[in-house]
């Protein structure tokens, strides 16, 4: 049975309105999977609620903008003491000294830069396409969708990267629901042949 792709976006306070552009990126995918995409609540969550939201994600994205805020400082340490899987990605405007040092106390040589919306949802795209490869399909798509996502990723790797100014998009996280992949909640599923 396919699985459903769990993501956790964290993000410093600056770059609020960019957590949508990765739920557009994974809407604009041309494939169709389950997906469910996680933040901390906008009014805060306890430290529990927030462990329990990142334990079990397959991915965690990590916006850093100018400055280090609160509760994306506690999130980061989270990922990394539970060994999720972090894309460490940094606007290019100047950073505070804050921020200068959070990023020196990562000790992570990876961070991508982008520079607009445009720029991070193409990182995010070819990111999302490459996890959808997954060497045991953990995600259900047939050689078909594989090789639409593949040409997707390809048609995206050659597009010039231009200024965007409205990410759109599920800003508050969300889930996507697949049908084609899952069965039934209940009932027994029909062969439609």
């Amino acid at each position: 049975m396919a699985e459903r792709l769990r993501i956790f976006v964290s993000a410093t306070n600056d770059l609020e309105a960019d957590r949508a552009i990765i739920g557009r990126a994974m809407a604009s995918l041309p494939v169709q999977i389950g997906a469910e995409i996680r933040r901390t609540p906008v009014d805060g969550a306890k430290y529990d609620d927030i462990y329990e939201l990142i334990a079990d994600v397959d991915r965690f994205y990590f916006l850093m903008g100018r400055d280090i805020t609160a509760p994306a400082g506690a999130e980061w340490h989270l990922a990394w003491q539970l060994e999720r899987s972090v894309l460490p990605l940094r606007h290019s405007d100047r950073l505070t000294p804050a921020a200068k040092e959070f990023m020196h106390r990562a000790k992570l040589a990876g961070w991508q830069p982008f520079r607009n919306s445009t720029e991070l949802a193409r990182i995010i795209t070819l990111d999302l396409a490459r996890i959808l490869n997954h060497a045991t399909n953990r995600y259900g798509l047939n050689l078909s969708e594989l090789e639409l996502l593949n040409l997707h990723a390809d048609r995206i790797k050659r597009t010039i990267v231009s200024e965007t100014k409205d990410p759109g998009g599920a800003e508050g996280g969300g889930v996507l629901l697949d049908i084609g992949h899952q069965e039934p909640m209940d009932g027994v599923a029909l062969d439609e042949r």
